[in-house]
């Protein structure tokens, strides 16, 4: 077999972070025929579109004559994540796009120099002050494009691409009427604790006496919380039929973002200038859209 061949096979197997035996189980073969073929043996013919797209790749790539002008990107790309073990997509999309973070910074494009960025094993850097509280070391794009803010670390990956719309940002806020009447729930005391204990049980609605118990909270501060929090769509409640009567139970709204909101406002909270990468091009205020920009040209 071509010893190109053979190379391919082990580079694209390698980059898909898949042993032998992964391969040869996502082809249909042992891992001793994966061994051959990356030792100079050859694949039978049947095998190889199997083969091409299990590994994401054509045929042609396969053998070393893909033309990158004529490739369809999108296809690739999904055939790519498609041959990623299932438990290793999530991981292996945050790597490749963490990677390719430097290259939305256009001003560096035009000078050539491109910073080479790899997943770092831990988000937190070295604090110099012994008392110092942990510290991310993070990395942003703020473009004209868009935006880009990430954690590129194994122990806590954090990416978050926003392209800027035609029309800019400001028309998708919350009013400010919104953002006081979460901020407002929220800073309720015991609020953000009922949420921590919700989101780590088990899904099921909880009678306000044993949220007290469970968060240690008062009952009087989770009788409080609990309104104001269901009408920010934070939770959710009914009626429940007890030997003394109804009462209210709740449960949580199935609002995911949650978790991302806390991350942002570590992000936000933290005062340390600490960059992994950093690149900041964008002159127009990050709420002025760009249709605003090209009408007051002169």
């Amino acid at each position: 077999m071509n010893q190109s061949l053979s190379a391919t096979i082990t580079r694209l197997r390698k980059e898909r972070g898949l042993t032998q035996e992964q391969l040869g189980q996502l082809v249909g073969v042992s891992a001793q025929a994966v061994s051959k073929w990356e030792k100079g043996g050859a694949p039978d013919v049947e095998l190889l579109p199997v083969l091409a797209d299990r590994l994401g790749v054509s045929i042609d790539a396969l053998f070393g004559r893909a033309d990158p002008s004529t490739a369809d990107m999108t296809q690739q790309f999904q055939q790519w994540l498609m041959s990623t073990p299932i438990e290793q997509r999530f991981s292996a999309l945050f790597k490749l796009l963490a990677v390719s973070s430097p290259y939305l910074g256009s001003n560096l494009m035009g000078s050539g120099i491109i910073p080479s960025i790899s997943v770092g094993s831990t988000c937190f850097i070295d604090n110099i002050a012994f008392d110092a509280p942990p510290t991310w070391l993070r990395a942003y794009v703020h473009a004209e494009e868009g935006l880009m803010l990430g954690v590129l670390a194994e122990d806590f990956p954090l990416f978050l691409l926003m392209p800027e719309p035609a029309k800019g940002y400001r028309d998708n806020l919350p009013s400010p009427e919104q953002c006081r009447k979460l901020f407002s729930a929220l800073a309720l005391p015991g609020a953000v604790e009922i949420l921590l204990f919700l989101y780590g049980r088990e899904e099921g609605f909880y009678h306000p006496a044993a949220i007290a118990k469970h968060t240690k909270l008062p009952l009087d501060d989770v009788l409080a919380a609990l309104p104001p929090m269901v009408d920010c769509e934070l939770l959710k409640k009914k009626n429940l039929e007890l030997e003394d009567g109804p009462s209210l139970v709740y449960t949580l709204h199935n609002n995911f973002s949650f978790v991302p909101f806390l991350c942002l406002t570590r992000w936000i909270m933290q005062p340390e200038d600490s960059h992994v990468f950093a690149c900041d091009i964008r002159k127009r205020p990050i709420l002025t859209p760009p249709s605003e920009k090209k009408e007051n040209k002169p």
